[in-house]
């Protein structure tokens, strides 16, 4: 393997590749390039016999790298940083198969911490047009970054609810179920739970003042 400047004109792209970039991720892959002149080095193999005008040029091919090839040329380059490998065709079929599929996967949790380091001065719509994720993603990346607000002090929360166990004498049943049926049936509409609870309160009084 050896890296070299080799001129665009005689960089081929495989014929058997299948991958694709979005349009949307090719224009940033591009404003990359542009806004920083970086990118990893193409991987080509030589084409051995290769026709063309001048057979003294050496021709080659590439195996990894077709979009980079694409927007160099789109912004002018006339060569590539490109790694060149020794390969006889099957071994080049191999890896065009498995150079732009093989790839990791982001920790979301650590992808968001980058982003949010990332967007320091700059706002998400900013960031979106460097990286491939949209605004909305960004911006979701962002608010994962955030720390957890602060649990909230035993005095602010709320008392569970508790189970009481009332023993009633006769009495008294009777005078909390007369409550109890005229609290329900008062008025033409359906009482809520807490009008309900109110009237059945008043009315458990006013039925102990009558006794």
């Amino acid at each position: 393997m050896t890296l070299q400047w080799i001129p665009l004109e005689c960089l081929e792209p495989h014929p058997e590749n299948s991958n694709r970039m979005p349009p949307r991720l090719l224009e940033k892959l591009k404003t990359h390039i542009q806004r920083t002149g970086l990118y990893e080095p193409l991987v080509v193999r030589p084409l051995p016999g290769a026709e063309g005008a001048d057979s003294a040029v050496p021709r080659y091919q590439i195996l990894n790298g077709h979009h980079r090839a694409e927007v160099l040329r789109q912004l002018g380059h006339t060569h590539a940083r490109c790694d060149v490998w020794e390969v006889d065709d099957a071994e080049a079929r191999l890896l065009l198969a498995t150079l732009n599929r093989l790839e990791g996967r982001d920790d979301p949790a650590a992808r968001a911490r980058l982003v949010a380091r990332l967007a320091e001065g700059r706002s998400a719509e900013d960031l979106a047009r460097l990286l491939p994720e949209p605004t909305d993603a960004v911006e979701r990346l962002l608010a994962l970054a955030k720390p957890p607000p602060a649990p909230l002090a035993a005095e602010a929360l709320e008392p569970p609810a508790r189970p009481m166990t009332f023993f009633l004498t006769d009495d008294q049943h009777e005078v909390v179920s007369e409550a109890l049926h005229e609290a329900a049936t008062a008025g033409a509409a359906k009482p809520s739970r807490a009008e309900a609870l109110e009237r059945l309160a008043l009315w458990y009084l006013e039925a102990r003042n009558r006794r």
